[in-house]
């Protein structure tokens, strides 16, 4: 996907400023997982979401493929019931696991760009 910016008016003292929106996250999501199912590179897929837009190929992909599972995985905090209900299974990542999981403060890539967390992820 990729971020647009959007101007947002302060109702206090009607500032405009940026912010940004992420677009197609979903839709490539989608598109990668049916790709995927089409051809035949998975017997489970795990989808680390709770986004309801994806509700659309979880289904058909249990539909068209019924030899396939959709396994959600939700992240801390999070939960579709819509998703759940669609899936094979389903599963919470809990805190702790979820901590485990996370890329360290900064990674450099390797043209030397450093990417770093933002202060209030941490």
């Amino acid at each position: 996907g990729r971020y647009q910016s959007n101007d947002v008016t302060c109702n206090k003292c009607g500032h405009i400023m940026l912010k940004p929106n992420e677009k197609m996250t979903d839709v490539n999501i989608a598109i990668q997982m049916l790709n995927d199912a089409y051809k035949d590179t998975f017997d489970t897929a795990i989808l680390v979401s709770a986004d309801s837009d994806l509700s659309g190929v979880v289904t058909i992909i249990r539909k068209a493929f019924t030899d396939k599972k959709v396994i959600l995985a939700f992240p801390p905090d999070r939960f579709s019931f819509e998703l759940s209900k669609l899936a094979s299974g389903f599963f919470v990542i809990g805190r702790a696991n979820f901590a485990k999981s996370v890329f360290p403060d900064t990674v450099i890539k390797r043209d030397g760009y450093a990417l770093k967390i933002p202060e209030k992820w941490k």
